[in-house]
């Protein structure tokens, strides 16, 4: 198939005025930089799809989400802090039945398709998206999440649920998810890595989130002290990095309380860091350290996190906080954060660009702008509405069923 466009945001800093893309089983073969040369390349049988006077980027990446809470939005509210909405969400997920884990999983992922989003980092705590990831349509990594509030009882049972190999299916992989340092005991940090070793495992934690976190870890001086048993006494990512944890094929999700020294070591171990500002303006937390960690040579990416702690899954809108948050901060960034940056977060390096090679994930849209600086900054601070959207070169409607 040759697609014609009216323009192609290759990736955030190549940009192409009319041409096309050729493509051949779900990859991005080449890259046609003029309608001469689209015209020359066109092989005999090759489909020709002309996305008249609409501009084609690559699909937008969601390093990190939580679809089977989409049921919880609206019902905890953030403002009695962390550990009582924890609590709260504890009791919420219990009431949940399959039928309505499943109907929010197919939900938010057509809200994420509808978005642009053509990829996704789900954190799988009760096994919905194993069941459903290949009939939804995005691309997805689905971790299943571990973990066993630092009780030795539940440790071998934890594992346990994620030791079988999920199915091999397209456009679906596996990931594991040790849940946070501060609900992951070291024996079961170890236990994870060594089973991720083993089978080439992405990886996704949750890290320094809130401060009640980092204190009971380092002296069990918290509110989570009456949830957890007596704190190992050292900061999460000693234990993370302990564990051998700290990897290229890692990220770590939040990241809003950096202690010195740790933005630097997690550079130096390649792992990348997943900001969700949506959850962040929930909280109404502090500014995010976005400075030390771009100073530090932290690769980043941009997640939504999941509707209970969240107002809409959009990785537009996220986007759009970033910029709101970081006026200074360059659309071509932004723009690379959500999709690059989410691509390296999954490990899946052929998404989030149409280079040669490159997953044919890509969204069309109809924006005014007619230069890349102006596209950018449409794309990434003013929401613009999508109009067609390919995952692996198969158009999906954004409402969520086929064409």
């Amino acid at each position: 198939m040759i697609v014609g466009a009216r323009a192609i945001l290759v990736d955030a800093r190549t940009w192409v005025d009319g041409g096309g893309l050729l493509i051949e089983r779900g990859i991005v073969r080449r890259v046609l930089r003029s309608r001469r040369a689209v015209l020359r390349a066109r092989p005999g049988g090759a489909r020709w799809l002309e996305l008249d006077g609409l501009i084609v980027t690559p699909g937008l990446v969601d390093a990190h989400a939580h679809l089977d809470l989409g049921g919880l939005h609206g019902r905890i509210p953030a403002r009695h802090g962390f550990v009582p909405w924890i609590r709260a969400l504890i009791r919420a997920r219990a009431g949940l039945s399959r039928r309505e884990l499943e109907h929010d999983v197919r939900t938010g992922a057509r809200a994420l398709l509808a978005s642009g989003t053509t990829a996704l980092g789900d954190i799988d705590a009760s096994g919905t998206s194993a069941r459903l990831a290949s009939r939804l349509g995005p691309r997805m990594v689905v971790y299943r999440e571990v973990l066993d509030a630092w009780n030795p009882a539940r440790t071998a049972a934890s594992l346990r649920k994620v030791r079988a190999r999920l199915p091999s299916r397209p456009r679906v992989r596996e990931g594991l998810s040790p849940h946070a340092p501060y609900t992951t005991s070291t024996a079961l940090l170890a236990a994870v890595r060594a089973l991720a070793e083993r089978r080439g495992l992405p990886l996704a934690i949750h890290w320094a989130e809130s401060h009640e976190e980092g204190r009971w870890l380092r002296s069990g001086e918290s509110p989570l002290r009456t949830l957890l048993p007596p704190s190992p006494r050292c900061s999460g990512l000693e234990l993370l990095d302990a564990a051998g944890l700290l990897a290229s094929r890692t990220m770590l999700v939040h990241g809003n309380c950096p202690r010195a020294g740790e933005p630097e070591l997690l550079a130096r171990r390649g792992v990348t860091l997943v900001h969700c500002p949506g959850t962040h303006a929930f909280f109404a937390r502090p500014r995010f350290p976005l400075e030390r960690y771009r100073a530090a040579g932290v690769p980043l990416a941009l997640g939504t996190d999941s509707l209970a702690s969240n107002h809409v899954l959009d990785m537009r809108l996220e986007m759009a906080l970033m910029r709101a948050s970081f006026p200074r901060l360059a659309p071509a960034e932004v723009f690379a954060m959500g999709t690059e940056g989410g691509a390296r977060a999954l490990a899946q390096p052929f998404l989030g660009h149409l280079r040669r090679d490159g997953a044919a994930d890509l969204v069309a849209w109809r924006l005014a702008a007619r230069s890349r600086a102006a596209v950018l900054e449409e794309l990434t601070a003013a929401c613009p509405p999508v109009e067609r959207v390919f995952v692996a070169g198969r158009e999906l409607a954004v409402q969520g069923s086929e064409r």
